[in-house]
């Protein structure tokens, strides 16, 4: 009996995480290179909706982050931030998709001379969007 209820008890939290994962439309972990920026593009849903946009990482500033919106060929910056922080950097934004014909793009600048960042990039739609 012991045995089973340790693999339950070992099993349960990877189940709820491989749950909460369903919830994101993306959820990606991407690294920048000391010195380096990185643009990642996401092909949002042909639908109007409203998403929020999280960035969290726990590497050594700084990091800029910044959410840009493409419309057709042009592109438009919706908000920037810059992180100081050493570790528990957290960038939150809301992208209003109201045509549901916008993409976003999503770059991350790691100004540490020494060391690669680890970035994990949320998208969620929010509830009653539509």
């Amino acid at each position: 009996m012991k045995p089973l209820l340790l693999a339950l008890c070992l099993c349960l939290p990877f189940l709820s995480h491989a749950e909460e994962k369903k919830d994101y439309l993306y959820f990606r972990d991407v690294n920048v290179s000391p010195y380096q920026n990185l643009r990642e593009f996401f092909d949002m849903p042909d639908r109007s909706g409203h998403y929020q946009v999280t960035l969290v990482s726990d590497s050594i500033g700084p990091l800029t982050f910044e959410i840009r919106r493409v419309e057709d060929e042009k592109e438009t910056s919706l908000q920037k931030t810059r992180s100081y922080a050493i570790g528990d950097h957290e960038f939150h934004a809301v992208f209003k998709n109201m045509m549901g014909k916008d993409d976003l793009i999503v770059e991350i600048a790691n100004s540490n001379p020494l060391f690669s960042a680890k970035v994990s990039v949320i998208v969620v739609e929010l509830p009653d969007s539509n």
